[in-house]
């Protein structure tokens, strides 16, 4: 029988659950992801800062005058960095008066807007120890005071430009968080407690509903009904939703809109194009107007069975719109901080995962992330300790890993399903591929490993040493790439790891026939 091409395309996406044999979407991958359904590599990072001085538990962005205002928690302090085309420009410590240090606090973020028209909205903060435990029932105030200012935050009120007698301390101490919508701020915690301040009023003493249930861990504003703001809340084991209403008062009304859920982290919720998602103990779901689950075939075991659960609130997603993709960051294995991602991609409907960088060591992956949405790129904060701090990376930036003027290579790869004959019905059959014709928008060399065995319960070993293909052929020789190799089962992998190395994978053959011997065994 002679030579035949067969296209090397394998179902979007990186399939971890069940066995590797079955079905056919790619079974490995790091630093890959699928764009039309092809794999491409991710982008490369570069440092804006590497004197963060303590382990990040919290991240908020705000973009104004070309400049981001990006506040990050600690356990001890909160720090502004101001960040204009991924360079530092001002760095100070924001630290609110009144904040008890604990190493469990785990920080939220909400912006109340300025509707005088001065642009000085107000940033609010609150970070009770819920790292450690998410139903600690040990409160912390709420702070506040101008976003863009560089001064402490203050428990007692704000005395910037002639604003006077803001004061969240009649909202707190409060164990759950905060949400903004509309004019209206929300603190929640335990018990369901929710307590509500007046329309753009900070001063007066709020209202307080007791929904009577577990406690509430996360808020999002949310699509109103025509009358006014309206806020989605999650409890550890429900949803609620907040609507205004125009009988008031009081302003809002709650309804739980499911009793049947869960979740993991309150750090977990991602919102994309007005729809939420999060992982919860054992599943992942969304709410769209209605509460579902999100099907999961790939990786939900991978993630359940490896996810560190006592490290649950470590866990934080955030969104790379570009890509359709919503990542979620967790301790995997033995780690005590985030050091792997799995990823939903909600425009290929896919599911995939990856290591994160420089996480050979288990614990010095990424600690928090926040997708910076007027410029495009996410932000994440390192758990690598070097003598002047850990370090905050601007992402999808480049192909590689910039540090000053150090630029390193960012390996990524990714492997196919396993080509065989069983479906050709020539079950004892092995296959000969002679040689392989690369389909790739490519920058830098990139290599070929070809990976088999002889059956499904058989070890997996790599068939030949790895194949250079180069960006640019020089002859026609280079165009393809010549082989020799037989196996029952075969597949091939694909990897780039050369500065300023990328690809776009597309159609790539292989060129293959039955082999003359037969497998008897």
């Amino acid at each position: 029988m002679p030579e035949s091409p067969a296209l090397l395309a394998s179902a979007p996406g990186i399939k971890r659950d069940g066995t590797k044999f079955e079905g056919n979407n790619y079974v490995d991958g790091r630093w890959c992801r699928f764009q039309r359904g092809k794999p491409r590599k991710m982008g490369g990072y570069v440092e804006v800062s590497d004197q963060v001085p303590e382990v990040a538990r919290g991240m908020d962005s705000f973009s104004s005058q070309n400049i981001q205002f990006l506040h990050i928690g600690h356990p001890l302090s909160l720090g502004q960095y101001q960040v204009s085309d991924g360079t530092l420009g001002l760095f100070s410590v924001r630290t609110p008066v009144g904040y008890v240090t604990d190493v469990n606090n785990l920080w939220q973020f909400a912006v109340f807007a300025d509707t005088a028209g001065t642009g000085n909205h107000l940033l609010i903060a609150h970070a009770p120890a819920n790292l450690a435990d998410i139903d600690n029932a040990v409160g912390q105030n709420i702070f506040i005071d101008t976003l863009t200012a560089t001064t402490a935050l203050d428990v007692t009120g704000l005395s910037v430009d002639a604003q006077t007698g803001w004061n969240t301390g009649t909202l707190g101490p409060l164990s759950g968080g905060i949400v903004v919508s509309g004019q209206y701020l929300f603190g929640f915690g335990s018990d369901g407690i929710i307590r509500i301040s007046a329309a753009n009023n900070l001063s007066t003493a709020p209202i307080e509903f007791n929904l009577g249930m577990q406690k509430i861990v996360k808020g999002f504003p949310l699509r109103g009904q025509g009358f006014g703001p309206a806020v989605i809340m999650w409890g550890l084991d429900s949803v609620i939703r907040g609507t205004f209403q125009q009988s008031g008062p009081p302003d809002f009304a709650f309804d739980v809109l499911s009793t049947d859920t869960s979740i993991l982290s309150s750090q977990g919720v991602v919102e994309y194009d007005g729809i939420y998602y999060w992982p919860g103990v054992d599943r992942w779901q969304l709410f769209n107007g209605v509460v579902r689950e999100v099907p999961n075939n790939m990786n939900l075991n991978f993630f359940f069975d490896n996810l560190n659960f006592s490290a649950r609130q470590k866990v934080f997603g955030f969104k790379v719109p570009r890509f359709g993709e919503i990542w979620w960051c967790f301790p995997k294995g033995a780690a005590t901080e985030c050091n792997h991602a799995v990823v939903y991609n909600v425009r290929e409907q896919t599911w995939y995962d990856t290591a994160l960088p420089d996480s050979n060591d288990v614990d010095q992956g990424r600690t928090a992330g926040v997708f910076a949405k007027v410029y495009q790129k996410p932000f994440m904060v390192d758990n690598e300790v070097l003598a002047s701090g850990r370090t905050l990376w601007q992402h999808e930036t480049a192909m590689d890993k910039v540090r000053g003027t150090q630029i390193l290579a960012i390996p990524s790869f990714f492997e196919t399903h396993e080509l065989n004959l069983l479906e050709a019905g020539q079950a004892l059959k092995e296959i000969r591929v002679a040689r392989i014709e690369p389909d790739f928008v490519q920058t830098g060399s990139m290599t070929l490993t070809v990976r088999g065995r002889q059956n499904a319960k058989a070890p997996q070993t790599e068939v030949t040493p790895a194949s250079t293909f180069v960006e640019t052929p020089t002859e026609g020789t280079d165009e393809t790439i010549k082989l020799k190799d037989v196996k029952r089962l075969m597949s091939f992998k694909f990897e780039s790891n050369v500065a300023g190395g990328d690809y776009e994978y597309g159609d790539t053959y292989a060129h293959i026939e039955p082999a003359d011997g037969r497998v008897e065994s």
